[in-house]
């Protein structure tokens, strides 16, 4: 008996039940060894790509992942991505920066501008060595992307791994998740930028499309508090995030991403500035976070995550130019960021110990290099072969950090670090 073939939308509800569990079930499993559930969860999305499922059973692949297919899940996993940016915004705390600036400014700008330059450097390099590594005809462009991605440091990721090894309550912590903050603020500066610049393909082309979303930014951030601070007592008033508020919430969300979108920019800057325009009151942020994270963790990253598996190819990764673009690769992002953020801390007073775990921590990329991987790929900035080798060094430089913290003596997930003060002069 020959079974009836499946309808597109059939063929979608099976997927996306498969990468739940696949990417849930891996996120489970490297939780268990100490590492960031984000990594099963990329790498589940990798598996049901041609690296491995492509490998082992090609025509399941096929008959799983069609154009057409491929097509809805990809619009699921751009209102994932757009969700996932509201849920960054609404993250960044500017009482967090208070009593840390000084010294978290001095680090996260050393910690950006050293890896950009580097970045910049190897991606001209690779230009000439690789061409079809960085196929955007303007070289320039190329380079500016690749110094952006080693800019990165994921903000959320790192939020996680300080609170799952109680690091958030002590000094040490408490700078490293303000110098992400400001790192996180700068890179998406940085990202819009470059943007901009590969539509237009020059300075002067790109500042309209860098001034139109400032003026969006100071509408939503200055023009529309009256707005926000209705909310926050409406939220007050009935103590509840009822089903209208919350999609008002979310409406807004995505009307400020395509309001970008349309400036020139992209659409991931709108959902993040409108995350960042939200009453910083504590209740309605938790609930906001609570029940978008629900729906965005569980049902829409996890398709975002296949999209980015589909497009990575290991078996790309042989032969010596490849694998030197790997080792170079590894080699900027690691010791630039590294260098940049534990020479300044150490400049600071800080002690080598300390200094060394901002260095390793800043190096975390997880999900938000995929964010910008992704963008890069779209726009044509980086080819498929490059976009691999990125992939695979933001899965190393995140899982790096749980080991090089415990060999530093910052103990497993859930334990107690010693409260380790920092230079009073230097906070």
């Amino acid at each position: 008996m020959v079974l009836p073939a499946l309808s597109v939308l059939s063929t979608v509800l099976v997927d996306v039940a498969l990468i739940m569990v696949v990417s849930k079930l891996l996120g489970r499993l490297m939780a268990q060894v100490g590492q960031p559930p984000v990594i099963g969860e990329i790498l589940g999305g990798i598996a049901l790509g041609p690296s491995l499922l492509g490998a082992v059973l090609p025509a399941s692949q096929s008959l799983l992942f069609p154009a057409p297919v491929l097509e809805q899940l990809n619009l699921l996993a751009q209102l994932g991505l757009i969700l996932f940016m509201f849920l960054i915004g609404l993250e960044v705390q500017p009482e967090q920066l208070r009593g840390r600036v000084p010294l978290a400014s001095r680090v996260s700008l050393v910690g950006v501008l050293l890896p950009l330059l580097l970045g910049i450097l190897l991606g001209l390099a690779l230009e000439q060595v690789a061409p079809d590594l960085l196929p955007h005809q303007n070289m320039v462009t190329g380079s500016l992307f690749m110094g952006t991605a080693m800019a990165i440091t994921a903000f959320p990721v790192l939020a996680r791994i300080l609170k799952e090894r109680g690091l958030l309550a002590i000094p040490l912590g408490q700078l490293v998740i303000t110098c992400a903050a400001i790192d996180d603020i700068l890179g998406w500066l940085l990202l819009a930028g470059v943007i901009s610049f590969s539509h237009s393909g020059s300075l002067a082309g790109a500042w309209p499309a860098l001034l139109l979303t400032g003026l969006w930014a100071l509408v939503l951030l200055v023009g529309l508090r009256p707005l926000m601070a209705r909310l926050e007592r409406h939220y007050r008033r009935k103590r509840q995030l009822d089903p209208a508020l919350l999609a008002l919430v979310l409406a807004g969300a995505i009307l400020s991403a395509i309001v970008t979108e349309m400036t020139g920019v992209h659409y991931i800057f709108g959902a993040f500035l409108f995350g960042l325009a939200l009453p910083r009151y504590g209740p309605l942020q938790r609930r906001l976070q609570l029940q978008t994270e629900q729906l965005v963790v569980t049902l829409l990253l996890p398709i975002f995550f296949a999209i980015s598996g589909l497009r990575t190819t290991v078996s790309v990764l042989q032969g010596p130019t490849m694998l030197l673009a790997l080792g170079a690769v590894l080699v900027v992002a690691i010791g630039g960021k590294y260098l940049g953020c534990w020479g300044v801390a150490r400049l600071a007073g800080l002690p080598a110990r300390e200094a060394q775990a901002v260095g390793w921590l800043m190096n975390t990329r997880g999900l938000t290099e995929l964010v910008v991987l992704n963008v890069g790929l779209s726009l044509g900035v980086i080819g498929p072969a490059l976009f691999t080798v990125m992939v695979m060094m933001a899965l190393i430089t995140t899982a790096m950090a749980g080991p090089l913290l415990g060999r530093l003596g910052y103990g497993r997930i859930g334990a107690r670090s010693p409260q380790t003060p920092l230079p009073p002069a230097t906070l």
